[in-house]
């Protein structure tokens, strides 16, 4: 008998420019010897993780083949009906209605983003799978908002369930390409946000794999679109705050997608956006001078641009009201202000887009503070610290603009017609609203401009979050910001640029190179041209 290993197929490691003429690579590190040899730039070799993604999915999709035959019986087990409605309704009934009031419905306290599971639910006739995780979903949250500590071991029992009808759907290839599948994996995400980030970067390398299972042929319709969204976006997340480059599987897929969807759509290109950030990190992260300096401050630059493009469509599809409200509760309204959104669906792209953007202007600035640790003419210096500056500014822009969303996501503040709006302090936090702020309040604790009142502020509703909407990951990530803030209030900086303003005047010794080298006009290929 042959071992599982050996009946998966193999995926070549060898550098990229082997794999493209298909010769032997003899798989040197840093660089291949071949294309040392033939005095090629060598690109490298593809991440481990990358490899264990593809192997997994392809022998994913093989088993499934095999077994067929043998897993029909379960595969009707895993379609039985959900339990039958009652004038009184029973657990399972009360955690999938909290699901859709908190996830599905598009109130003004409710998140919305995952309305189209409503057309999955009723195309494959109210899957138990997807039931069963929508209940465990609903219980968990309602747990948390209802301070119920009880109702959690109800919660935990169905996801037990959940998982285990997943599994068995997967192991049949009819099961497994359903949208009643996929969506009960993404939904059984939010769930994991109570564990931690580790459990919930595997759960969506799970969801991705499953994507890349279904094939090019699932976009379909426009909840197989939204779908791919969804674990897109949380793919982004997961490789960013992993260490890692978006899947190539993805990347296919993505180019796909782009044919059945609205390829204008400022929320399809965020996406779009998003996967090239995600690799723009990974490679500035991972340079040791293989791709000039330069180059990456192109494409940085890039791509902060398009992500301008798409604030300015958003501000045509999407917008928003800034109300001041200089009275209001310092603990819900930081600085006196607050925006009104149409949802809170808009809410989070708006956020993403933010968020995105934050991290670009973060490699935006590593790179020009590199070019001013070097020798350069006063004109050439002044310029980099202007755009320097700019950066700052653009970054502090975005933390005033997520933090005002703070209100509204929670529930706190309710949008109605023409922009009015009704206040309500003494309501209970949007526990929906709590998973939708997680990610956006750590982007804003981790940034470079925050001040110690911001931190203290982002870390005070992060604590809350954590506590009372049960959400482990905020604890685990709000620790990050609580250590930062000790350091940098230790180092007397309250201002928190205190310590970048400085990096402006640095000169390093190792890094002197001739005046020679530079043009002095001080334009953007100047400073490229510093940093090749």
């Amino acid at each position: 008998m042959s071992s599982s290993n050996e009946s998966r197929p193999r995926v070549s490691r060898s550098c990229a420019n082997c794999r493209a003429v298909r010769r032997r690579c003899d798989k040197q590190v840093p660089h291949c010897g071949q294309c040392i040899r033939t005095r090629e730039v060598c690109a490298g070799y593809r991440d481990e993780w990358d490899l264990l993604f593809r192997d997994q999915t392809s022998h994913t999709v093989k088993r499934s083949k095999e077994i067929e035959a043998q897993k029909k019986s379960s595969a009707k087990t895993a379609a039985t009906p959900p339990p039958a409605c009652s004038l009184i309704p029973n657990i399972d009934e009360i955690g999938v209605n909290y699901f859709f009031d908190n996830f599905v419905a598009k109130g003004s306290s409710s998140c919305g983003y995952l309305n189209y599971i409503s057309t999955i639910s009723k195309s494959d006739g109210q899957h138990s799978t997807l039931v069963a995780s929508m209940a465990a979903v609903g219980l968990v949250t309602l747990a948390n908002a209802a301070r119920q500590p009880k109702l959690v071991s109800h919660a935990r029992v169905k996801y037990s369930e959940a998982i285990q009808r997943v599994n068995l759907a997967l192991q049949s290839p009819v099961e497994s390409l359903k949208d009643s599948i996929l969506m009960s994996v993404i939904s059984l995400g939010v769930f994991e946000n109570v564990s931690n980030f580790a459990s919930w970067a595997r759960h969506v390398q799970g969801a991705a794999a499953l994507l890349v299972a279904r094939g090019k042929s699932q976009f379909t319709s426009t909840a197989a679109i939204l779908m791919f969204n969804q674990v897109r976006a949380d793919m982004t997340v997961a490789c960013v705050h992993g260490n890692r480059p978006f899947p190539e599987e993805l990347l296919e897929l993505q180019e796909e997608a782009t044919k059945h969807t609205a390829a204008s759509s400022a929320f399809w290109i965020l996406g779009v956006l998003a996967t090239r950030h995600v690799n723009l990190l990974w490679k500035v992260r991972q340079n040791t001078a293989q791709i000039p300096w330069s180059h990456l401050l192109d494409e940085a630059t890039v791509l902060q641009n398009d992500f301008e493009q798409v604030f300015g469509n958003l501000a045509v599809q999407e917008p928003y009201t800034t109300i001041l409200e200089g009275g209001g509760d310092p603990d819900i309204i930081f600085n006196g202000r607050y925006d009104l959104y149409h949802s809170t669906w808009a809410i989070r792209v708006w956020n993403n887009t933010r968020m995105l953007q934050m991290i670009v202007c973060n490699i935006i600035y590593y790179l020009l503070t590199k070019a001013l640790a070097m020798d350069l003419t006063p004109a050439l210096r002044a310029h980099i610290k202007l755009r320097v500056e700019k950066t700052l500014e653009i970054q502090s822009k975005l933390e005033s603009d997520m933090l005002a969303t703070v209100p509204q996501a929670l529930g706190y503040v309710s949008s109605a017609a023409q922009h009015h709006s009704s206040v309500d302090f003494t309501s209970p936090a949007s526990v929906s609203g709590s998973y939708l702020l997680t990610w956006c309040l750590y982007t804003v604790g981790q940034s470079v401009v925050a001040k110690s009142k911001t931190r203290q502020w982002v870390i005070r509703h992060m604590q809350e979050i954590g506590k009372h909407a049960g959400i482990a990951m905020a604890l685990q990530l709000v620790e990050n910001i609580v250590t930062l803030d000790e350091l940098r209030r230790a180092a007397g900086e309250d201002d928190g640029l205190r310590e970048f303003r400085d990096v402006l005047s640095i000169q390093s010794e190792e890094s002197k190179i001739s005046g020679d080298s530079w043009v002095l006009s001080g334009t953007s290929s100047e400073i490229s041209q510093s940093l090749g």
